[in-house]
């Protein structure tokens, strides 16, 4: 398996509450409905900013973080290419985020914890 995590921004014309409703409940049931959805991502998880720090840390940039697991790096591809991707994902993402400034970042987890 292989893990996407999506660093989030918001559109700057929306409140972090209109783009949290919009995340979670348009753009999330959108995305699960999809087709490639269906076919390519295993897992998808919206984290949610809740604001708390710690004292003498860096409060982030990032409104929230996607998490999409894909079997492999050619399932990520196959996704992403999407005709059903492309014509009603991206236009939604465009919707609430600002796709320029999100950062896109692939992994693999090595759980040191169970």
């Amino acid at each position: 398996m292989i893990k996407l995590s999506i660093l989030m921004v918001r559109r700057s014309d929306l409140t972090y509450e209109q783009y949290i409703e919009h995340w979670r409940d348009v753009h999330g049931p959108l995305f699960a409905a999809q087709p490639a959805s269906k076919q390519y991502v295993r897992k998808y998880i919206q984290n949610h900013v809740t604001g708390d720090a710690l004292p003498g840390t860096t409060a982030s940039k990032f409104d929230g973080i996607a998490e999409i697991w894909f079997d492999d790096i050619a399932g990520a591809k196959a996704f992403f290419a999407s005709d059903t991707y492309r014509q009603n994902v991206i236009p939604d993402e465009e919707a609430f985020m600002d796709r320029k400034r999100c950062e896109l970042l692939f992994t693999n987890e090595h759980n040191v914890m169970p």
